[in-house]
């Protein structure tokens, strides 16, 4: 008997471990092939919401009860998943949840990863991705968490539906310069803190891909937007003491607001370096220009940095830093153009014919006139060089709006066809 009990627990074992990805629950997952854990029960079921994106007719389900925070199911693989090339993995889900929900989808093996993504729907049909490049071939087991921190209660806000799991091509590898327009370049945003960030049009230039960044009513103080995926950049970001500033071009609907941007080893999270800058711009972009020189209150300098071999391969950007989301309300932000180097201001320009500014100094408008052909930009930046007004036209007179700007001197790169000049505006 024994030799026939052996065989019999070898197949189910083999079985067990039988699936790979894709997986659709149409044939080859049952019930019996989830593993739930504390609190997390999960089931093959018919369709219950056949509707948008997905009208299969079998999914999976997941109800969450009590138990953990961390309550969920798992399913084991036949192999260990490879992300050489196929570095994320996209699901199908369903839910009644708030929007920004944490979907957490961790990997088991010879270790964990995990990666979480939040919900952007409720009610409807949604595929989310996570990005796991430059992951090890290490891990055989996926874990499905929904609603990851909150302990689960059986009702219809804690049941999930989820479908279609599989490997996608995630493109190359994200560098610096960023600019969002490229193709097959892996434009994956990395949220914390109860961020929700995702690329969009932008919506002042429809010609212009940006990053629509939203610090949510739930958002912690430090809430933020990894530029990339948790592999960071290609290569390593050049800083040097006498080199050490990148800038942003950003979108923020209040001028004052804290924007920080951190840069950081993403094989080492405690080697960093943090700037903090604010904007002077409501409603509008800005370049914005962060010294990593001037390290943030608490954070490592640098020098320090520099002086133990620190490299840099990572940024992540922090809108209202120092704020959370009940305090502030939902807000959203839009940023774009992340370079590394100083923003460069040219003031040694061939001046334009018969060129006129009024008022000036001025506590409202600034008129600029040009007599002898069209002005076809206008360019306003702060004394530290940031750019802060920023127009296209082709009329003989622009007015640029400053009443929402703070008393001081700015410049004023005024452009035609032919002939640019550089002036000096003064703010009442």
């Amino acid at each position: 008997m024994r030799p026939i009990i052996l065989l019999a627990f070898l197949f189910s074992v083999s079985m067990s471990y039988a699936q790979s990805l894709p997986i659709d629950f149409e044939n080859s997952i049952n019930t019996s092939d989830f593993i739930n854990f504390d609190g997390g029960t999960a089931t093959v079921i018919p369709n219950p919401q056949m509707s948008g994106i997905n009208t299969s007719s079998t999914v999976a389900q997941i109800v969450r009860d009590g138990g953990q925070i961390w309550a969920g199911s798992k399913i084991d693989l036949a192999a260990n998943l490879d992300f050489t090339t196929f570095t994320k993995i996209s699901m199908k889900i369903f839910t009644t949840a708030p929007v920004g929900t944490t979907v957490k989808f961790k990997l088991e093996g010879s270790g964990t990863t995990e990666r979480d993504v939040q919900t952007t729907v409720t009610n409807a049909w949604e595929t989310l991705t996570w990005d796991f490049t430059g992951e090890p071939t290490n891990f055989y087991s996926v874990v499905f968490m929904f609603d990851f921190g909150n302990v689960g209660d059986g009702s219809a806000t804690s049941t999930f539906l989820f479908d279609d799991i599989e490997q996608l091509y995630g493109g190359t590898q994200i560098d610096l310069p960023v600019d969002f327009e490229g193709s097959g370049i892996d434009y994956t945003m990395s949220d914390f803190g109860g961020n929700v960030s995702f690329m969009v049009t932008d919506p002042v230039d429809p010609d212009n891909m940006a990053i629509k960044a939203i610090k949510t009513h739930t958002a912690a103080t430090w809430a933020g937007t990894t530029i990339g995926t948790p592999a960071g950049f290609a290569t390593n970001i050049p800083l040097t003491l006498s080199d050490s500033k990148m800038t942003v071009r950003v979108w923020s609907p209040d001028a004052g607001t804290p924007i920080r941007l951190k840069v950081e080893d993403s094989n080492d999270p405690t080697h960093t370096c943090e700037t903090e800058t604010n904007t002077s711009v409501a409603n509008g972009w800005e370049t914005l220009e962060f010294d990593f020189n001037n390290q943030a209150p608490g954070t490592e300098l640098l020098s320090v940095g520099l002086s133990m071999g620190w490299t840099y391969n990572m940024a992540s950007i922090f809108f209202n830093f120092g704020t959370d989301g009940i305090t502030a309300g939902e807000k959203t932000y839009y940023f774009d153009d992340v370079k590394f180097g100083e923003l460069p201001v040219n003031i040694e320009l061939p001046e334009i014919e018969e060129l006129k500014i009024s008022p000036n100094p001025s506590s409202d408008f600034w008129t600029i006139s040009s007599e002898s052909e069209p002005i076809v930009k206008v360019e306003i930046f702060n004394l530290q060089g940031q750019l802060i007004r920023f127009t296209e036209q082709n009329m003989h007179t622009v007015n640029i709006n400053s009443s929402n700007l703070s008393a001081g001197i700015y410049l004023a790169k005024i452009s035609t066809h032919s002939a640019s000049s550089m002036k000096k505006l003064l703010k009442q």
